[in-house]
C-alpha cells in the first residue's frame, strides 16, 4: 500500500509596509504586465537583492585573496614603518 507525501508548502506571512507611491505604481504596473501578483514580484526581488549581495561579497573576497597572494619585495622592517606611519600628520 502506497503512502501519500505531504509536501507542506512555505508558510506565508503577512506584513504591512510603507512604500513611494511611484514605486508602487511601477510594481503594479508590471504585476499586471507580467501576470503575477504583487507578493511574488517582491519575493523575488528580495531574493535577487540578497543572491547579488553574496555574489559581489564573494568577488570581493577572490580579489582579496588575489592581492594577498601578491609577494612583495620589502622587508618586514620597511613594512613596518610604513604601516606605523601617520599619513594624516604629514
Amino acid at each position: 500500500m502506497a503512502t501519500k507525501v505531504h509536501q507542506s508548502k512555505p508558510k506565508k506571512v503577512k506584513i504591512g509596509t510603507i512604500l513611494d507611491e511611484e514605486v508602487l505604481q511601477r510594481l503594479k504596473e508590471r504585476s499586471v504586465k507580467e501576470g503575477r501578483p504583487l507578493n511574488a514580484l517582491i519575493e523575488d526581488a528580495i531574493l535577487k537583492y540578497e543572491q547579488d549581495e553574496t555574489s559581489s561579497r564573494e568577488l570581493r573576497l577572490r580579489a582579496l585573496d588575489s592581492v594577498l597572494a601578491i609577494k612583495f619585495n620589502i622587508a618586514d622592517d620597511d613594512l613596518r614603518q610604513i604601516m606605523e606611519e601617520d599619513f594624516y600628520e604629514q
